[in-house]
């Protein structure tokens, strides 16, 4: 029973970076029409601290959420598991509890699921430096990090509060396959902290929905993106 003061406020921000890429067969892979996309989730309200700690050379670790107060630390409580990712550009232990993106039909029924489940929480991009106990500097940024290498036996990844952690899908698996999607209009749906595992202030914003329209011929597609609230940083 944590204190709702040390209680992070996960908020996946609308998707961005978005567009269409055509992949080529190979020997490997029949050709495709990939929809790529970035994905923020930013914390607000009090840090997150997910450890993980593993024994006896298991490839899982058990994950804790530890709750800060004052710069101490005054309690933890299982929150999930850590896997090792060995794929290029990882190398790393991953949260695999943290988001999950879906592309939605217009009627918000799932269309195409993304592969990517696993995530080296960490801070990447300023989200809102304003707000009360925002950090503006971070000891780390990114992989600079502590989602440890494949020996190791404890991992911590943190998120102060004021950033957000984002990730580019532009991988086959991790982007949207719409190959076999109609034309129309869709919404990417990016859902923060998706099986609960984690304790926060505020779960009723957990989930985020970016309008896209898709359109072209296989091989040429073509994606609109409509301007948030305003703001159109696809323009």
């Amino acid at each position: 029973n944590p204190p709702a003061s040390t209680l992070p406020d996960l908020v996946p921000l609308p998707s961005w970076g978005i567009s269409v890429v055509h992949v080529k067969k190979t020997r490997t892979q029949a050709a495709s029409d990939q929809l790529d996309f970035g994905a923020t989730v930013s914390v607000g309200h009090a840090p997150l601290d997910v450890e993980g700690f593993r024994s006896h050379g298991s490839p899982i670790m058990k994950a804790f959420q530890y709750f800060w107060q004052n710069g101490h630390i005054i309690g933890r409580v299982r929150a999930g598991t850590m896997g090792f990712d060995s794929k290029k550009g990882h190398n790393h232990w991953h949260f695999e509890q943290f988001a999950q993106y879906k592309l939605l039909n217009s009627g918000e029924q799932v269309a195409v699921s993304s592969h990517k489940v696993g995530f080296c929480i960490a801070p990447t991009d300023p989200v809102d430096l304003v707000q009360p106990g925002a950090v503006w500097q971070p000891s780390f940024l990114g992989f600079g990090g502590q989602c440890g290498s494949t020996t190791a036996l404890w991992v911590q990844e943190i998120m102060p509060v004021g950033w957000g952690d984002t990730y580019f899908q532009q991988i086959a698996g991790q982007s949207f396959d719409i190959s076999k999607v109609p034309n129309g209009t869709y919404y990417i749906e990016v859902v923060a902290n998706p099986l609960k595992v984690l304790h926060e202030s505020d779960t009723s914003n957990d989930v985020s929905l970016r309008q896209v329209i898709l359109g072209g011929k296989a091989g040429h597609r073509t994606v609109r993106v409509p301007a948030v609230n305003g703001i159109d940083p696809e323009g």
